[in-house]
């Protein structure tokens, strides 16, 4: 049996994801380059996929990973397997340059345990719900249904995705797992055209009776409105949930851990270069290299303590924290 298979029946023996999604993931997703396992017994006991993901974050793109598909046998949980594999996976994204991991725990309960290897709720949300009537409509807009996705329709989402300061970003390849999980949940891509040209488009799906708007790019609030009002007609509906970033961050999706933390400071002190900050950071065990002194101010970062200064002491979580609060990311279709 081969590694990709082991893990596949893994898959299905922790997750309840339908047969349909887990051959997907396992055909477009999923590639041993990017897999990390434990073995015990002869035999995989715990995998997870570290994806790679571009983010804009303090006005540059930076590499990120994304912790997907992450398990255990249940006959090897509470012996510390997969908080083992996320040390040396984060060890193994240090040493790939990686900047910043991120990840959405499959359960509630689970933010707590991922916060015990330096995670914090970062990527936040909301869902405003949104009547058909009241909508101002786009005249000279027409919207369709996308079946066949191309490279205008990925060179579009990308240019907007990438127009958001912090924002977790889909390489063509994703976008197309993305499109073919939204086809297997008979979800919709809608797209907005003014002539010839794309202006929008938008994400949908029905779970039970809502219309949920899983993402939405457009270039005028009125072409939102008219991809809004089109998603009600063409499922029936007098309202839906619409997804959104949230400065306000009362809903989290995702969690982030700082991998390396000197790069980041030092993207992070380009942009805010009026800033200073006096910053000591401890009990990072799988990443040690992250733990000492950081100055920051006349828009450089540089490891020095200057001994007349009052540094700040912060475990890795509550750095994470402090250098994701002002910026608010946000992950969208995610397959989870």
């Amino acid at each position: 049996m081969t590694t990709k298979d082991e893990v596949k029946a893994l898959w299905k023996l922790c997750f309840k994801d339908s047969d349909e999604f887990t051959d997907l993931y396992f055909k477009m997703r999923y590639k041993d380059e990017v897999n990390r396992v434990i073995r015990e017994d002869g035999k995989i006991v715990s995998a997870l996929q570290m994806i790679p993901y571009p983010m804009t974050f303090c006005g540059g793109v930076i590499p990120t990973s994304y912790i997907s598909g992450a398990c255990t046998h249940p006959d090897y949980r509470k012996h510390g397997a997969m908080r083992r594999l996320l040390k040396e996976t984060h060890r193994r994204m240090y040493e790939e340059g990686i900047l910043l991991a991120s990840l959405i725990p499959a359960e509630e309960w689970l933010f707590g345990y991922y916060a015990k290897s330096g995670y914090v709720p970062a990527f936040g949300y909301a869902v405003e719900q949104v009547r058909r009537n009241g909508l101002h409509l786009s005249a000279g807009c027409r919207v369709e249904v996308c079946e066949s996705p191309g490279a205008e329709h990925y060179l579009y989402f990308d240019s907007r995705m990438r127009g958001r300061k912090s924002c977790i970003l889909h390489s063509h390849e994703d976008f197309l797992v993305v499109m073919a999980d939204l086809s297997l949940g008979n979800g919709k891509l809608l797209v907005a055209r003014e002539a010839d040209k794309i202006v929008g488009m938008a994400f949908t799906v029905m779970d039970g009776d809502t219309l949920h708007i899983k993402e939405l790019l457009a270039d005028t609030d009125a072409v939102q409105d008219t991809l809004l009002y089109e998603a009600a007609h063409i499922y029936k509906v007098q309202r839906m949930d619409y997804f959104i970033p949230s400065s306000a961050d009362t809903l989290f999706l995702g969690m982030a851990r700082v991998i390396r933390a000197e790069e980041l400071l030092r993207v992070f002190a380009r942009k805010y270069p009026a800033s200073e900050l006096y910053i000591h950071i401890e009990g990072d065990e799988a990443i040690q290299e992250n733990n000492g002194y950081y100055t920051v101010r006349d828009g450089i970062c540089f490891r020095e303590r200057i001994p007349e200064k009052k540094y700040h002491t912060y475990t890795l979580d509550g750095f994470t924290r402090l250098l994701l609060e002002a910026e608010h990311p946000y992950m969208s279709l995610m397959l989870n």
